[in-house]
């Protein structure tokens, strides 16, 4: 795809020192980043410390931004290293619940007994995910929590999408003891398992 002439223009300022133009990229790219890092995050307040860990990282390696890709993408896998690292640390060492939760007052057929499980539910599915190798919890946080395609994430990742699906297929894979007993014989499982195509790496 072909790059921007106006954010190659402000990249090229930037590496220069131009600070206004180096601001005017990452608030081009703001929500992108933020959805990366939000993935890795208990918080908001979390999310926007993570944000400026990538916008921090990017300044420092500004020098080394050759141009081959677009500022967007590279910015993008910078986020994408710093959520990485934040499930290394922060995510093993405490609990992510799900921000949406029902509205027990909404239409009042919620009892107290089905929010607390479907809470408790969520609280083992996060968990679960977060002790997974960063490699494999990553993708399965931003797929399954987030809405991010395999697609999209294989392009941040820099890597094939075969192989991201075979990581994510070996992640859901080491989910399965843990989680076996919040699937009944009617329900659903807690992560859908995707087919598997053959020859990928993991």
């Amino acid at each position: 795809m072909a790059q921007d002439p106006e954010e190659m223009g402000l990249a090229d300022l930037a590496r220069r020192g131009d600070h206004g133009a180096f601001a005017r990229l990452c608030a081009r790219h703001r929500e992108r980043v933020w959805r990366i890092v939000s993935s890795a995050a208990a918080s908001p307040a979390d999310a926007e410390d993570l944000a400026q860990e990538a916008v921090l990282r990017a300044y420092q390696a500004l020098a080394g931004f050759g141009g081959r890709c677009a500022f967007g993408s590279w910015l993008c896998r910078i986020a994408l290293n710093v959520a990485h690292d934040h499930l290394r640390s922060a995510w093993r060492r405490r609990v992510v619940l799900c921000d949406e939760e029902p509205d027990p007052a909404g239409g009042g057929s919620t009892s107290a007994e089905a929010l607390a499980e479907q809470r408790e539910r969520q609280r083992r599915v996060r968990q679960s995910v977060a002790a997974l190798p960063p490699k494999q919890a990553l993708p399965i946080a931003l797929h399954y929590f987030e809405g991010y395609s395999l697609a999209e994430l294989a392009r941040l990742e820099g890597t094939k999408e075969a192989t991201l699906r075979s990581r994510v297929r070996a992640g859901l894979r080491r989910l399965e003891p843990s989680l076996r007993d919040l699937v009944g014989e009617d329900a659903a499982p807690p992560l859908a398992v995707e087919p598997e195509p053959e020859g990928c790496e993991v």
